[in-house]
């Protein structure tokens, strides 16, 4: 048999050629490299709405399946859910406090997004209402949706209510992502939510090098074992 010192010291050599990516994506194009293309991406556009204005809607919990102030389902894309503390959600519409586009907030804190299945990294643009600058923190959750994999903190969302990108990739994966600020009771307004799983990489050259050694290991392991037949 194969020693078991010797193949534990393969399999470690083998894995240093193969490290998990977990970290901060900076731009929605790095988040799209990340995912190998566009990922599935929610513009929070499904709900019927005037310009201008904002609706506090009626259910706990915004996903593909939700009925919201008699609108839905089909309000938002399959993949995630939304859960409101119990202040409640609102939705916005294009224009107010200076909204580039149709966002989602919480009325309390934390805003708590959780993905249906595991994903590998998301990003998603974080603002405040114009006039009302905060500080917010994101907390990237694991598989467990305990577990903290990664916290954005110190993100400055300025007064002329500007969104910025938040972003993040965790290999072994993210099951949740909570949304909180400092300066106001409600939370970060979000928008523009992608995610996915990263694509199959080609290993780096250092991993095939590697591979090779190990396969080289095994080879001379089985040639020493027949010489001594």
């Amino acid at each position: 048999m194969i020693n078991r010192r010797l193949l534990w010291c393969m399999t470690f050599v083998l894995g240093i050629g193969l490290p998990l990516r977990a970290g901060q994506i900076a731009s929605q194009a790095d988040l799209q490299t990340v995912l190998g293309g566009p990922g599935t991406l929610e513009t929070f556009g499904g709900f019927s709405l005037a310009s201008g204005t904002a609706v506090g809607l009626d259910c706990a919990t915004l996903n593909s399946a939700a009925t919201c102030n008699g609108q839905g389902p089909g309000l938002v894309a399959p993949g995630f859910s939304i859960t409101f503390s119990d202040a409640g959600g609102q939705w916005d519409g294009a224009g107010y406090f200076g909204a580039p586009s149709q966002e989602i907030l919480d009325a309390g804190q934390p805003l708590t997004i959780s993905f249906t299945s595991p994903v590998s990294a998301f990003g998603i643009d974080l603002r405040a209402f114009s006039g009302f600058p905060a500080t917010a923190t994101v907390t990237i959750l694991g598989l467990d949706d305990v577990t903290v994999v990664g916290t954005i903190s110190g993100v400055s969302l300025d007064s002329g209510g500007d969104p910025v990108f938040v972003g993040w990739e965790n290999d072994p994966g993210i099951g949740e992502v909570q949304f909180s600020q400092t300066g106001e009771s409600w939370s970060p307004i979000v928008t523009n939510l992608e995610f996915g799983t990263a694509g199959g990489a080609v290993p780096e050259p250092m991993t095939f090098a590697l591979s090779g050694f190990g396969l080289a290991i095994v080879a001379a392991l089985r040639r020493k074992r027949l010489s001594r037949r």
